[in-house]
């Protein structure tokens, strides 16, 4: 008896070509889990259950951003972003990636009206010619990095998807490439370490802990 965890899959060839036959001989009360963006890829597979996951409500959404941003202070100041923020949320579409995403946007303002804003007015909203999947609030996040952590946040997509990138690795490729330049009387493996810590409140890139990282599929198409 076995249970069987498929994550993320992109095409029923590999269950269909592969997999199907080899494990329809299993003892009974085996389980195959499938996690997938695309309903058609269940069907194909003959999923005898789906589970739909809801996108946040608007109010959810709104909560989650004021985690990200850390907004947990005194309640005239969430109060006084709120209707910004929930007009941010809407634009999220309940996706908590893209909240997450635009939340890190939001950590590198000022939390005034005028700075969230200009976020919510920004022109990256509404940018044609991009795929579906990134559209938006991913875009925003992108667009809105300065040219050096655009380079590093494209570098780290050159890696398989799923790729586990270690800071001390990653910051040495990147100061050979040339995007590091020291700051003040920093040394550039120390201004390469901010790089990444940066990256990882902007939330482009996941961490495991303070030394291991990946991309989220999603960002690596962005990328």
């Amino acid at each position: 008896r076995y249970f069987l965890v498929l994550d993320d899959m992109w095409t029923a060839k590999v269950w269909c070509d592969l997999l199907c036959n080899t494990l329809k001989s299993c003892a009974a009360g085996s389980r195959i889990l499938v996690t997938t963006r695309n309903e058609q890829i269940a069907k194909q597979m003959m999923a005898v259950n789906t589970h739909h996951v809801n996108k946040l409500s608007l109010e959810d959404g709104w909560l989650l951003l004021c985690k990200k941003v850390a907004l947990t202070g005194e309640e005239g100041e969430i109060q006084h972003l709120k209707d910004i923020g929930m007009e941010i949320a809407k634009k999220c579409d309940g996706l908590p990636l893209a909240i997450k995403a635009v939340a890190g946007v939001l950590c590198t303002k000022e939390r005034t009206r005028r700075a969230w804003s200009g976020v919510l007015e920004s022109t990256a909203w509404s940018t044609s010619g991009l795929p579906e999947e990134v559209k938006g609030a991913l875009y925003l996040s992108y667009e809105d990095l300065p040219r050096h952590l655009k380079q590093c946040f494209i570098y780290c997509s050159l890696f398989p998807e799923d790729y586990t990138l270690r800071i001390d690795y990653i910051t040495q490729l990147w100061i050979a490439e040339g995007f590091v330049k020291a700051e003040g009387s920093s040394t550039m493996e120390e201004t390469a370490k901010e790089y990444y810590r940066e990256l990882i409140m902007r939330n482009l890139l996941q961490p495991y802990d303070q030394y291991v990282c990946q991309m989220h599929d999603i960002m690596h198409d962005l990328a």
